[in-house]
């Protein structure tokens, strides 16, 4: 169950939604990248790009990077597939209503429901970082809605609250209300600590935080406190979903402990694993052609 102070925590960053919705529909969110659209469930308007043709491949946006960032990954992508890049409930500029909670399967129930009106069935999930945990359970429980899952800087349950712990030591962002407060006052001086942990090619780093402080100037979100108190409760390991997958890590990411380097292969029978060992935390904005090719070559063995 969720308490009272957290529920409270989680509704100051949805406050406002609504309106929220309305402005990033008619402001700098719906201009500032092409091919930008919305799309409306019932808790969430998401924000995504969509360009190519042929196959679907699904990204996640990784927060504090929006589809601003995303530009020659698309290139890249778009030429072998129809890619989507999704920026997640409450990051970015996909707003949500007041009475969206984080949940662990309300927000993976939420995704869903956008992956088959949007992508469609048999999509490849390229899902970075925790948003993993969505794909594992989305594939597992609508397993028409994926074909393969392209995982980026993932792991189960466990590794993810290992490294929820190296990143927040103290424990500010996992206390109700301050975590929030907190989050909301150093969003913007949090970004250049945590491109220079995470990000393996350095020289990228001042392109990042560019990207992240046009995004924040104009209004973008980095729920994380609400994300930690409520979406990463999740404890129990999901069960392996029937479809191939593919875990490709960053080994110069400084954000993950060695231990969690391809967890998901120590967890789950038959994963194949890709290691680039001078990309960071977003192997497929560091370099997507390097990503690209693992991928074709997964999606066309498996």
């Amino acid at each position: 169950m969720i308490g009272l102070l957290t529920r409270v925590g989680a509704l100051i960053d949805t406050r406002g939604g609504k309106a929220r919705m309305a402005h990033f529909r008619a402001g700098w969110a719906a201009a500032a990248t092409p091919q930008v659209k919305f799309h409306r469930t019932e808790k969430v308007q998401y924000r995504y790009l969509e360009a190519g043709s042929g196959r679907t491949i699904v990204f996640t946006c990784d927060p504090p990077m929006t589809i601003e960032v995303y530009g020659p990954l698309v290139a890249a992508f778009s030429l072998h597939f129809r890619v989507i890049v999704v920026e997640l409930p409450a990051m970015g500029f996909s707003a949500t209503t007041s009475d969206y909670a984080f949940g662990f399967r309300e927000t993976n129930d939420d995704l869903a429901t956008f992956l088959r009106a949007v992508a469609g069935e048999r999509s490849i999930l390229a899902f970075s970082c925790v948003a993993s945990l969505a794909a594992l359970d989305i594939a597992g429980r609508t397993p028409e809605l994926a074909s393969h899952l392209a995982l980026i800087q993932a792991g189960g349950s466990q590794a993810f609250a290992i490294w929820k712990a190296g990143r927040d030591p103290k424990g500010i962002l996992a206390r109700p209300i301050a975590g929030q407060l907190v989050m909301a006052r150093m969003a913007l001086k949090r970004i250049p600590q945590w491109y220079g942990l995470s990000v393996g090619r350095k020289e990228q780093i001042p392109q990042f935080c560019d990207c992240a402080e046009r995004s924040f100037a104009n209004g973008a979100m980095w729920s994380l406190a609400s994300a930690y108190q409520i979406y990463m409760r999740q404890r129990a390991e999901l069960p392996r979903p029937a479809q191939p997958i593919l875990s490709i890590w960053g080994a110069s990411d400084g954000s993950h402990p060695a231990s969690n380097k391809h967890s998901l292969a120590r967890l789950y029978e038959g994963v194949r694993t890709v290691t680039f060992d001078d990309l960071g935390h977003t192997p497929e904005l560091e370099a997507p052609d390097l990503v690209l090719a693992a991928i074709l070559d997964f999606a066309v063995i498996s």
